[in-house]
């Protein structure tokens, strides 16, 4: 992938990101979905650690300047004695207390659940967001393992009680600075067994035919969940 110095209105998609290089390598914008826009100077994008200057750059550096920026816009002060922090190099910040603050990554578990005994895998719509079906997912809580926090969230969305729950995969979700971390589990409850959390608008059962034959729409290329649900339709079918 190769960012070459572009105007102001026009823009590269990388990763589900939109990241602007002005002409003049000065300021540099990036935006992504659900996300207003950051601008940082030259100099400080020298301080993350990624040039301005046209070169290639790999889609890991990309997401994780996307990551840093949107840590800078969120994260003004210190949250110990509120005076504005400066960025320094590494995106490490500093305050009056002169204590480092790390940029933040939120964790955030993503996964499979199985109906045990049978070829399907359970996918929800969001209740927000009803263009496609995805795995379910949602943030570690303080206090929780990944297998405890994987467990809960399918419980509070879909209402399944998953068992046999182990690590698949992860990725960087710089939209959200979060760390998207993989999980498979299995169910025997094929209905619902309580109130859900309104999150999901629907929950479904796919066959690796409905995900193989596109009979229905799913997580978009470039996710996690999109590279989960297919690798786990593709090993159905061998």
């Amino acid at each position: 992938m190769r960012i070459l110095p572009i105007g102001p209105k026009d823009e590269i998609a990388v990763n589900g990101s939109i990241v602007f290089l002005p002409e003049a390598h000065g300021d540099v914008v990036s935006v992504a979905p659900n996300l207003g826009a950051v601008r940082v100077t030259a100099k400080e994008i020298e301080a993350l650690g990624t040039p301005t200057a046209p070169r290639d750059l790999s889609s890991r550096e990309v997401d994780a300047c996307v990551s840093l920026l949107r840590n800078r816009e969120l994260v003004r002060f210190d949250p110990l004695d509120g005076s504005e922090l400066t960025y320094k190099e590494h995106s490490v910040a500093y305050g009056a207390s002169g204590r480092p603050l790390f940029p933040r990554l939120d964790p955030a578990v993503i996964g499979i659940v199985e109906l045990r005994g049978e070829d399907r895998l359970l996918l929800g719509m969001n209740a927000q967001r009803r263009q496609r079906y995805s795995l379910i997912a949602g943030y570690v809580s303080h206090g929780e393992s990944l297998e405890d926090a994987f467990a809960r969230e399918v419980f509070e969305e879909a209402a399944r009680r998953v068992s046999e729950i182990s690590y698949v995969s992860s990725q960087p979700w710089p939209i959200s600075g979060s760390l998207m971390l993989g999980m498979k589990g299995f169910t025997e409850d094929e209905l619902p067994q309580a109130e859900t959390d309104g999150e999901l608008a629907e929950t479904i059962w796919a066959s690796p035919l409905d995900i193989i034959d596109r009979k229905i729409p799913i997580a978009p290329p470039g996710s996690i969940a999109y590279d989960m649900i297919n690798a786990w339709a593709r090993e159905k079918q061998n």
